[in-house]
């Protein structure tokens, strides 16, 4: 399977290709977050998004990702890794929403 699908499992706690329909993700990464050591901002942060959910938040891991859902090296080598960031945690977003996930307001200057 897919990075994505293996996070998406992840996030929703389902099994790999069950649905997300209907999982609030706020409602289920929130307590994850608070109970974490780092206390990471998951709507922030791609990495400390990875982190509430236990999966490698390493810059291998996220650029791999972020490849996969269309993020382009081209992009990365012109924009740097901040931008690469942003674009993917809005762009996680984006598709647990259209998987049916109930998502957060994000914040605009995520650029979604």
């Amino acid at each position: 399977m897919s990075a994505f699908s293996k996070l998406m499992a992840k996030i929703c706690d389902r099994p790999e290709g069950h649905p997300a329909l209907g999982i609030d993700i706020a409602e289920r990464l929130d307590p994850l977050a608070k109970a974490h050591p780092d206390t990471p901002d998951w709507r922030r942060s791609i990495s400390d998004l990875l982190k509430t959910v236990d999966f490698d938040p390493s810059y291998g891991s996220r650029k791999k990702l972020a490849i996969e859902l269309g993020y382009t090296q081209g992009l990365i080598d012109t924009n740097g890794s901040s931008e690469m960031n942003l674009w993917l945690l809005g762009e996680v977003m984006k598709r647990l929403a259209d998987a049916g996930a109930k998502i957060p307001q994000t914040d605009p200057s995520l650029g979604r």
